[in-house]
Formats: structure tokens, C-alpha cells, sequence
């Protein structure tokens, strides 16, 4: 079988995440359009969040009732029109329309993405394979933002949205001929009611353990650095940019390890060392040297980031009929776990500074590692 819908996937989950990660640089610009402040536009940010994870799940419902492919190219086709939206509102509550539908349709495209990834690959290499399509999320967020920014800065935002929707636009042929074969009916009612989503809890929770305790750290870093490293913005982007390298190494690589050594293996050796990587920045970041806290970032996020592909993997083993629920739901608790470990992480910044932060995120990788010990790989087609 070719290999060419690797590739297809790959590009439509770097646009979804470049759409994700391009609005936070574009606040000012549109606050200034709006005459609001940025700071008041954040909800831009949220709304998508919120509906995106409580959508993963019920799009992934439809997928099993009328097809994968089908949920995949109505949420290619909604997140084109979206961005069409974005590019055209001239107020606040159509913006905010307009990003909720977006994070509707990105519930339609990335769940199914990684079920079809997981159906068309063997469990042997299904890990590996992940990891491939989710690094178009880590690119995104490192070039494909900046990207954006960079023409906004020339044309404006409203271009760059007007961009990505004929991008979106221009994958959906695409994407449909390189799916073909999955466009059609869903599962089976009587194959999926032997798989209860009640024994899938254990990956829920892991998720949200990894995502409150890489998050927590990562989204107060920029804040805590600026309060007490005093750091020059150019610092600060070369510390965060050390961060994403290590998180794109560390989920291909983490993938291609978790083929050798077994999905739920690699999901407990990627807990055990983001608690010992963890523990080692408390020490590092004492000592205020930028390059020595760039290279504990770069090896956090390359143990970290191995995680996700093995957690997927090792769930698609165990549902094969309920796989479209089950990413959607993974998907949805990766955004709980963001929230939850920005919210807490922000709370105990507040009371205790960084030092608070990261022995949360300590205890947050120390519990999904007692709750990995649940998890057993179970080879399924």
C-alpha cells in the first residue's frame, strides 16, 4: 500500500494545529482592528478549546454510525469555511462564531486522522506511525505560527485566515481521494457493543496526568522567566524553540521506540523520565543559566513527547470498532489536562512562584505513572 496518505494526514494536522496555534500571536492585531484589548480576546482561544473537546467525542460517535471518512472531510470542509468566517468578521461575536465553528470542525479532522492512521497500520509499526502524524501538530507550533505571524505582519490578519482557508480548501480533494476506501458506513452495531468505553478510563486519566503535568511547567515557563530571569524576549524565544525541538524529536523518535519495546511500556518509561527530568529542572532552574535550562527543556519535552503516540497506539490495540470514540475522547482529555494543568499551574505561580509549578507537575507525572501500571498491551488488528 502507498504510503502517500502519511503525508496527506501529516499536512492536514499541521493545518489544523497552524490554525490552532496562529490566533494567541494575532490578538494584538485584532484588538487593535476591534478597538479592544488583547488581553479581552482570549475567550478567541477559548471557545475553540472548549468546543473542540466536547465535540471530539461526539463527532467520533458520528464517525462509527456513518463512516470516519465522511466525519473527516464534513470537518475539512466546515474548518475552510470557518477560517472564511475568521477572515470576514467584523465584530466580536461573529469572531467568536466564527472560532467555535473552528474548533467543531478540528474535532471532525484530528481524531479521525489518528483512527485512520491506527486502521491502516500494523500494530507493529502503529505507534511510529502516530508519532509521524502528530509531529505535524509540535511543526505547527513551531514554524507554522510564526509563519503566520510573519505574513501578518506584511498583509494584516484577515489574510493570513483567507490563506488558510483556501488551504483547507485545496486538501479536501485530496483528502477524499486519498480516503476513499474509508468513506462509507460505520462499525458494526454488534462488533462495537463488544467493546465498553468503561475500561478505556485508565487512558483518560493518563492523558490528563501527561497534559496537567507538561503543561502546568510549560505555559508558566514564559511568565516566571520574565518575573525572575529578567530575559530578553530573543532569550526567551530560544529557550521555548529548544522546547519544540525536543518535543518533535521526542515524539518520533518516542513513537519508533514504543514499536520495539511495546506501546504500554514506552507509556511508563515516558512518565518515569519526565519525573526524573522534572526533578532535575527544580535544580536547574535555581541557577539561572539559560543554556543549561534550554538543554533541561529540550530533554523534557524529548521524553515527554513519546508519550502520546504510545498512549494512542497501545488504546488502538484494545479498540479496533470503538477506535473513532476513543481518539476523540483521548483528544478531549489532552484539553482537560492543558486546562487543568494552566489553571492549577497559575493558581500556585501566583501563591509560591515556579517552584510550586513544577512539584505539581512532579505529582501529576507521579500519578499517571501509578496509573499507567494498569495499562496492558493487548495485540489487535
Amino acid at each position: 500500500m502507498s504510503r502517500s496518505w502519511l503525508l496527506v494526514g501529516w499536512v492536514t494536522i499541521f493545518l489544523v494545529g497552524t490554525d490552532l496555534f496562529v490566533v494567541a500571536p494575532f490578538l494584538p492585531g485584532i484588538g487593535q482592528d476591534l478597538h479592544r484589548q488583547a488581553s479581552s480576546l482570549t475567550m478567541l482561544i477559548s471557545i475553540f478549546s472548549i468546543v473542540y473537546a466536547i465535540a471530539c467525542p461526539i463527532q467520533a460517535r458520528f464517525a462509527e454510525r456513518f463512516g470516519v471518512g465522511n466525519v473527516l472531510l464534513f470537518g475539512i470542509l466546515t474548518l475552510g469555511l470557518a477560517n472564511l468566517y475568521t477572515a470576514l468578521a467584523q465584530d466580536l461575536p461573529n469572531l467568536l462564531l466564527s472560532r467555535g465553528l473552528a474548533g467543531l470542525a478540528a474535532a471532525s479532522i484530528s481524531p479521525m486522522i489518528y483512527a485512520l492512521t491506527a486502521n491502516r497500520t500494523r500494530p507493529e509499526e502503529r505507534a511510529g506511525k502516530l508519532a509521524l502524524i502528530n509531529s505535524g501538530l509540535v511543526i505547527a507550533l513551531i514554524l507554522g505560527a510564526p509563519l503566520g505571524l510573519v505574513l501578518g505582519a506584511h498583509s494584516g490578519w484577515r489574510p493570513v485566515f483567507a490563506l488558510l482557508a483556501l488551504a483547507f480548501l485545496l486538501v479536501w480533494p485530496v483528502n477524499k481521494m486519498t480516503w476513499q476506501s474509508e468513506i462509507g458506513g460505520g462499525a458494526a452495531k454488534g462488533k462495537s457493543a463488544t467493546e465498553h468505553l468503561s475500561s478505556a478510563w485508565v487512558f483518560f486519566l493518563c492523558m490528563i496526568c501527561w497534559a496537567a503535568s507538561v503543561y502546568a511547567t510549560y505555559t508558566l515557563l514564559s511568565s516566571a522567566m520574565s518575573n525572575e530571569y529578567h530575559v530578553s524576549e530573543g532569550d526567551l524565544a530560544l529557550v521555548l524553540t529548544s522546547y519544540g525541538v525536543g518535543a518533535a524529536l521526542g515524539g518520533i523518535l518516542g513513537g519508533k521506540l514504543a514499536d520495539r519495546i511495546g506501546a504500554s511500556s514506552m507509556v511508563r518509561l515516558a512518565f518515569s523520565l519526565m519525573i526524573v527530568t522534572l526533578l532535575l529542572l527544580t535544580a536547574v532552574y535555581q541557577t539561572h543559566q539559560l543554556g543549561w535550562l534550554s538543554l533541561n527543556l529540550f530533554l523534557l519535552a524529548l521524553v515527554a513527547y513519546g508519550f502520546f503516540p504510545a498512549l494512542q497506539a497501545c488504546a488502538a490495540q484494545i479498540f479496533v470498532t470503538r477506535r473513532p470514540t476513543v481518539m476523540g475522547l483521548l483528544s478531549s482529555c489532552l484539553y482537560i489536562g492543558i486546562t487543568l494543568g494552566s489553571s492549577v499551574g497559575g493558581k500556585l505561580f501566583t501563591a509560591g512562584g515556579m517552584a510550586l509549578v513544577q512539584r505539581y507537575s512532579i505529582a501529576m507525572a507521579v500519578l499517571g505513572l501509578i496509573l499507567s501500571m494498569f495499562i496492558r498491551g493487548k495485540r489487535r488488528a
